[in-house]
């Protein structure tokens, strides 16, 4: 295996389990990925939009259950990548100690942008977002491998 990359939002249920779970698919054995949230209640379940668009993509995200964030989890990671710029802040603030290898989706490609949070939205809000991720997934992967 080799990078260990950690897709981070608020409670992992809906933008970081997206990320996680499609990065996997694309990533295949390159890398060793996994999420979780900066304000996230341990194990709860992903939001049933993020399910069902995973299973759309073949990708079973059933099992995942969210858990906080904590140093062991930054430690480990070599990439934390939470999805919005105010996130990246907030770990930076802190993680001091990991402020180099913590760096927002969206900048990773020439356009700076966050992910909106998806949660109570619709089927086609939660998709719109997966779409978004994947784009920014890409870009992530053109840079990292």
């Amino acid at each position: 295996m080799g990078l260990k990359l950690l897709f981070v939002c608020t409670g992992n249920t809906c933008r970081s389990p997206l990320a996680e779970g499609m990065a996997r698919a694309m990533f295949g054995d390159l890398a060793q990925i996994s999420s979780a949230g900066i304000a996230a209640w341990e194990g709860e379940h992903a939001s049933p939009h993020v399910v069902r668009i995973l299973k759309d993509q073949k990708i079973d995200g059933s099992l995942h259950r969210a858990r906080r964030i904590k140093e062991e989890l930054i430690a480990d990671a070599d990439w934390i990548i939470p999805m919005t710029q105010m996130q990246e802040d907030v770990l930076k603030r802190q993680f001091p100690r990991h402020i180099h290898k913590i760096r927002c989706l969206g900048n990773w490609g020439d356009v700076k942008r966050d992910i909106q949070d998806p949660y109570m939205g619709s089927l086609e809000v939660y998709r719109q977002t997966a779409q978004e991720i994947k784009e920014l997934l890409n870009c992530l992967k053109e840079q990292l491998i």
